[in-house]
């Protein structure tokens, strides 16, 4: 009887171990892609961006370096959720194999990094052609 309590607990740590380890993967992401998991929310997005949708709206992007961050990589935001022009960003990292892992949504205390592109320019070609500064909004 003792023998079989004992397997019955070590079975049963060993099934929460897994459990455990499978929500730690999921968890992460990772992408070729940043932009296109940022627009099509391919992960868990940090933030409500999109209130309009994504067909009309201006993108963000900022690429980061050692002046924002202690790494390589790129933020990525949209217009429709920024106040007086300050907004919150999802940071990605640049992995060695040029992969991007998500880390978290931030804020930034400048706007200096700032490039745009509108999304129909982007869901109609898949590219974005980045222009610096501030959006001219008409």
């Amino acid at each position: 009887m003792m023998r079989e309590s004992i397997q019955v607990c070590v079975s049963i740590g060993m099934l929460l171990g897994l459990m455990l380890a499978g929500v730690a993967d999921a968890a992460e992401f990772d992408t070729p892609d940043p932009l296109r998991a940022f627009v099509y929310a391919e992960y868990a997005l940090g933030d409500d961006y999109f209130i309009n949708g994504v067909q009309d709206t201006f993108l963000f992007r900022c690429n980061l370096a050692q002046d924002l961050e202690s790494f390589e990589g790129v933020a990525f935001s949209e217009i429709s959720i920024w106040g007086n022009r300050t907004g919150p960003w999802e940071v990605f990292k640049k992995q060695p194999d040029g992969r991007y892992a998500y880390l978290r949504t931030t804020h930034y205390p400048t706007v200096a990094c700032l490039e745009w592109c509108r999304s129909k320019d982007y869901l109609s070609s898949g590219q974005c052609l980045w222009k610096r500064g501030w959006p001219q909004v008409r």
